[in-house]
């Protein structure tokens, strides 16, 4: 596929937007959070306006996902988040869906494999509970240390495991990380596992991804997967890419997530979700 022009083109305006935010909406910074561009926030707004609504959809925990949501100037709808395992009312400002996963068979076969992986787990807006020498080098909302054992003491909605790693790129998933997760080899009937680029393994409820939680949204607004567009830039967003209608690969993507959409905007920095979104909302 050209990065230069989209492979099946859309002429009609679609009736459900969504976008990831890392990558898509907001460029990639470790050290503090980031916002998106005046350019981008003004696309959104004009969706909007004309009567569109627009979802996030996100790997990121809930608290990260209502935060650039409100940065997107979005106040009401859903953003999905945890790889589609949990859902938050804009509008409400309630969380509207959030599974539920027992993670000890997870936790106990990671550290059978490695015994230096650290844990943190998302619990509602809370922040990350994490083990003691979970590294804490990028920027997140921190709710505290927890053990293994306080750790497996309730079910979450998602559990990440992490060994070092210097694999720096947002966009790239991180081959220590893949090794990990091919030599745990959790039964995919029990748990949704996505690879992050920086020694990230996630693992949450089976079944549940990105793609569901834009389809959750999209039910909520009686709207079908062929009126939807959604924008992405990694692999985690390849579920959501073969749900919709009309799949927007990111310029700085990998070219497996290039491959897989039907149009590649430019990228993050060039404010490419805003170039794209105004073909049909000028």
């Amino acid at each position: 596929m050209s990065d230069s022009a989209p492979a099946k083109p859309r002429h009609t305006p679609p009736k459900l937007v969504a976008v990831d935010l890392d990558g898509t909406v907001v460029d990639y910074h470790d050290q503090q959070a980031t916002t998106p561009s005046r350019a981008v926030v003004d696309a959104i707004a004009a969706v909007r306006e004309a009567g569109v609504p627009v979802a996030v959809v996100t790997g990121r925990p809930l608290w990260g996902a209502v935060s650039t949501a409100a940065d997107l100037g979005l106040d009401d709808g859903f953003a999905s988040a945890n790889h589609g395992a949990a859902e938050f009312d804009l509008a409400e400002g309630e969380v509207s869906h959030e599974a539920d996963l027992d993670v000890r068979l997870a936790v106990e076969s990671f550290l059978a494999a490695d015994p230096k992986v650290q844990f943190a787990v998302a619990r509602g807006l809370d922040g990350w509970w994490h083990t003691e020498h979970f590294r804490r080098d990028f920027h997140a909302k921190w709710a505290g240390v927890i053990s293994v054992d306080e750790l497996l003491d309730r079910p979450t909605a998602r559990v990440v495991a992490r060994i070092d790693s210097d694999n720096r790129y947002g966009g790239t998933r991180c081959p220590h990380a893949l090794r990990l997760a091919d030599r745990v080899g959790l039964d995919p009937s029990a748990y949704h596992v996505e690879v992050g680029f920086n020694g990230w393994v996630d693992i949450g409820p089976p079944g549940m991804t990105k793609a569901t939680g834009i389809a959750r949204i999209a039910e909520r607004y009686g709207v079908s997967s062929a009126d939807t567009v959604v924008f992405g830039d990694a692999h985690n967003d390849l579920t959501m890419f073969a749900w919709a209608g009309h799949a927007v690969a990111m310029g700085q993507a990998d070219p497996e997530v290039r491959a897989a959409a039907d149009e590649v905007a430019p990228p993050v920095w060039e404010d490419g979700v805003a170039k794209v979104l105004a073909r049909w909302f000028p």
